[in-house]
């Protein structure tokens, strides 16, 4: 399995209270992609985020949950939510090609369907070969930066698809 998977990474107050953070408070932006380079692109299908790098004490308190649950230490590089509605497609990317980085999305918005929302990533050596997960909420998979993966779109129309990516590296 190329990604370790962990359920129930926040406790339900905690979760409640980050889902309403970043739907109610934190502002959204339009015109996220998979790839920087993709940024001007048209013909991508984009999506909005909310950057919580900045807000100091909620990305520290959030790496904590990470890093106790996969017992490693974590830098915190970069941390925000993905903000999906139908339609909004990711690409297959790599957030970094070096050895020492490690990816984090936790699913934060309602569980949906079989099917829809999924997540994939491409087995480490087997350009060919994808593992995929189901969208759970408060489920988190860890890999390596390095692996292509891809975020899908929920398939139905409604609310979005949300969830945290944390990039961090070994201390």
């Amino acid at each position: 399995m190329s990604a370790e998977v962990y359920k129930d990474i926040f406790p339900e107050s905690y979760l409640r209270q980050l889902y309403g953070h970043i739907m109610t408070e934190c502002p959204h932006y339009f015109g996220h992609t998979s790839k920087q380079s993709e940024k001007n692109d048209e013909s991508i299908n984009k999506w909005y985020f909310c950057n919580l790098t900045n807000d100091i004490f909620l990305s520290r308190s959030i790496l904590s949950f990470v890093t106790d649950k996969v017992n490693s230490n974590l830098m915190l590089g970069k941390i925000y939510a993905n903000i999906q509605f139908a339609g909004q497609e990711g690409s297959f990317h790599y957030d970094s090609d070096r050895n020492d980085t490690k990816t984090a999305i936790i699913m934060l918005s309602e569980t949906l369907k079989e099917g829809s929302g999924i997540f994939q990533i491409k087995k480490e050596g087997y350009e060919n070969k994808i593992e995929t997960h189901n969208f759970e909420r408060n489920k988190m998979l860890y890999f390596k930066s390095k692996l292509q993966h891809k975020g899908f779109a929920p398939l139905e129309i409604g609310p979005p698809r949300v969830t945290l990516a944390l990039k961090m590296r070994h201390v």
